[in-house]
């Protein structure tokens, strides 16, 4: 037995820190040259951080790219997440009231976001940033997310937290409306005027955090998101598969697309608009139809949050059904 403790002992004394790694050295040479935190907080950050296989694994696997978008809606844009959107804004009227006179974002909007990533504050997550932001800072290499975990800790430092002790999503994004640590840092509201940005326990704080971030990004008070219009009979019909074969002279379901109407109606799909606004075109099997669904200007600020199409459009239609039921 005496033999057996000894060789794990031993065992252990020889797995390398994380500290010795010469990729993580020049981390740690890099932290220190661009921010406010000495070495000795970022040795004693950093020296408690592992690997997070789980991470890994969730980021090769993002409902966003693998789902169809009827699977991807239906686990979204549900009863029971419209009902408790519904009850989320009552509760906390007087800030939503409040935020959109501040901002000018719509509160169905910022109620919606919430209600995808974390249920309205229910679920913040089964990781910690420090050990998800380490994993894809270094597997691999990532400059982005280098960046972010140099975020995470001066939002450790700032707050006196402890990032191996909070809690967040797979790819470390923290709080009501699931910031990554440079959005925190960026965006972050403190609304309640308590001289500390809270986005996992102030309500106030974090749904005026998810506001400020889509008005910095562009949303255009009482404009629209999204709109399905009619189309021709070109593409009709069409089930996942064959939408994905289409052969257009620009991509469909990218968000980062900007047609013309004119280019819209000129690859088929006969639309008529009264707008002269760049589109996004969304073409969609959903519940048995192929829908096209036409995003704007503050759709595309949707997608500065999560970049999907898919998540944009998911948003939008769980911010109108909220809404619809609201004013029963």
């Amino acid at each position: 037995m005496i033999r057996i403790f000894i060789l794990i002992m031993m065992s252990l004394s020889m797995t390398p820190s994380v500290l010795e790694r010469n990729d993580v050295i020049e981390f740690i040479d890099l932290a220190v040259e661009k921010s406010n935190l000495t070495r000795e907080e970022v040795l004693n950050y950093l020296k408690d951080a592992q690997p997070s296989e789980k991470a890994v694994e969730l980021r090769s696997n993002q409902p966003e790219v693998k789902a169809t978008w009827d699977n991807y809606r239906e686990k979204r844009v549900t009863n029971t997440r419209i009902k408790n959107g519904v009850k989320f804004i009552r509760e906390n009227e007087d800030i939503f009231n409040q935020v959109e006179n501040d901002y000018g974002v719509s509160k169905f909007y910022i109620a919606a976001i919430i209600g995808l990533e974390t249920n309205y504050g229910s679920y913040f997550g089964s990781f910690n940033p420090l050990d998800t932001i380490f994993t894809r800072a270094f597997n691999p290499k990532s400059n982005f997310w280098q960046n972010e975990l140099i975020e995470l800790l001066v939002l450790s430092k700032r707050y006196n937290l402890n990032p191996k002790e909070m809690t967040s999503s797979w790819s470390g994004a923290i709080g009501l409306g699931q910031f990554i640590p440079s959005s925190y840092n960026a965006y972050g509201v403190d609304y309640d005027y308590d001289g500390y940005v809270d986005l996992m326990n102030s309500e106030m704080d974090g749904i005026a955090s998810v506001a400020n971030y889509l008005k910095i990004h562009g949303w255009k008070s009482n404009q629209p998101a999204v709109e399905e219009v009619s189309f021709g009979n070109n593409f009709s019909d069409l089930d996942d598969a064959e939408i994905d074969k289409l052969e257009l002279p620009f991509k469909i379901n990218n968000f980062r697309t900007k047609v013309s109407l004119k280019e819209l109606n000129d690859a088929g799909f006969l639309v008529s608009l009264n707008i002269s606004d760049e589109l996004t075109p969304l073409l969609f099997y959903e519940e048995g139809y192929t829908k096209l669904f036409i995003g704007f200007d503050n759709f595309r600020v949707i997608t500065k949050y999560n970049r999907s199409s898919k998540y944009a459009l998911a948003v939008h239609q769980l911010a109108e059904a909220i809404s619809e039921k609201f004013y029963e």
